[in-house]
């Protein structure tokens, strides 16, 4: 074996930093012992583990495999670094949460990690998971466009997954405590009404958003698998690694991982976006299934959301034919009514067009990149404002309510 600092310094960074990232989830799951319980001795072992294994591995993988296999291997390893670092966010921002609010933030703590052991939190991310890696293997006979069909169903399976989660889980932990009488006991101790519909909301969302951060994580696994299956041109590679290849002095092996990371990286801002985006229709569903939960039982707010979602998908289609309409028949009482329901479909519901990335992302050209965060920075204000008053409305509805 040829040993050369060239290469082996990146190789032992690269491990690093994978070790790193593994410490919280390993100390939340209980694989390594919490050093503030049982002493900072019992972290030598797994820390001794950990140095060795960035040692041995790039040595090995550097003088073992050839480029093409080592290209493989940087897209897993970029795969492996965005989950860890998707659950040492949450691992991390719940007892955050706690730390800057404690009383909403102890309703949010427990209503994340009741969402997160319940059954259907793990059907329905297995079913995403299983759904989205059978899209690739499908035929579409789109001539050419199947790439486009497995983003279009990936992000719909997103948005769906976090959404029926959280009109499920909002059925659950709002209106099956207050029906059940339980919400009295939590809101006798100093826990005011406000901190308690915001913290299951908070706490519903992060289970919800959890499952489609991970779920979004495979869903950049799949396309990758599906452009391998149709032998698809990958994504170009990025400058700096043109530049680390033009001025650094590494081996084709060690050059191939870079490429595998790079064009991970130009995945993640090729499907972000759109997963990014699922996030807030999820956000503003969830909103709602709360605020209807403090008056609503399960049985009847899931068909409800089912109906918000689909009229908010059906409004701007009716807002056009309802102008159609006026626009022939001006006097037609008929066309007008249909004009005027359209456009109070339209102020009351939510845009949930709005936040469809997919004319955008599904282009044969990929949108400019300023205009294109400043659209994401207003559709995320939107978000912002109508999550806002639904909370607002769940809280007017909760006032008055009679829990005893």
């Amino acid at each position: 074996m040829n040993f050369s600092l060239d290469w082996f310094v990146p190789g032992f960074l690269l491990c690093l930093l994978q070790v790193i990232l593994a410490i919280p989830w390993l100390l939340a799951s209980g694989l390594v012992q919490n050093p503030l319980k049982r002493g900072f001795a019992t972290l030598l072992p797994p820390s001794i583990a950990g140095l060795l294994a960035c040692v041995v591995l790039p040595i090995t993988v550097i003088n073992t495999f050839e480029a093409d296999i080592t290209e493989g291997m940087g897209q897993w390893f970029a795969a492996i670094a965005q989950l860890q670092l998707v659950l040492d966010t949450f691992i991390i921002g719940v007892p955050l949460l706690g730390m800057l609010w404690p009383k909403g933030g102890a309703v949010a703590q427990a209503a994340f990690r009741e969402g997160v052991r319940q059954p259907m939190f793990w059907l329905l991310g297995g079913m995403g998971f299983l759904m989205m890696l059978a899209a690739p293997m499908v035929p579409y006979f789109t001539f050419g466009e199947d790439d486009k069909m497995v983003k279009e169903i990936g992000y719909d399976l997103l948005m769906l997954c976090g959404a029926i989660f959280g009109a499920l889980a909002a059925g659950f932990f709002v209106s099956e405590e207050i029906e059940g009488r339980t919400a009295v006991t939590l809101l006798s101790k100093p826990v005011s009404r406000r901190q308690f519909l915001i913290g299951k909301f908070v706490g519903i969302l992060m289970a919800a958003l959890l499952m489609i951060s991970v779920l979004g994580t495979w869903f950049e696994v799949t396309i990758f698998l599906k452009r391998h299956i149709e032998r698809m041109d990958p994504i170009p590679v990025g400058e700096w690694l043109q530049l680390l290849t033009n001025q650094a002095r590494l081996p084709n092996s060690a050059l191939g991982i870079f490429r595998g990371i790079s064009l991970w990286v130009g995945m993640l801002y090729e499907v972000g976006p759109g997963v990014f985006l699922s996030g807030w229709q999820i956000t503003l569903l969830t909103a709602i299934a709360v605020s209807l939960a403090t008056r609503l039982p399960v049985t009847v707010n899931m068909p409800v959301i089912l109906s918000i979602y689909l009229m908010a998908h059906l409004t701007p289609v009716l807002v056009k034919i309802g102008a159609i309409a006026r626009a022939a028949s001006p006097n037609d009482p008929v066309a007008t009514l249909l004009e005027f329901t359209g456009r109070v479909f339209d102020t009351v519901l939510p845009s949930l067009e709005f936040f469809r990335v997919g004319p955008a992302m599904l282009g044969d050209a990929p949108p400019a990149p300023g205009p294109f965060l400043a659209y994401i920075g207003m559709v995320s204000l939107y978000g912002i404002m109508y999550t806002t008053v639904a909370l607002l409305l769940g809280l007017i509805l909760f006032e008055d309510r009679d829990l005893a």
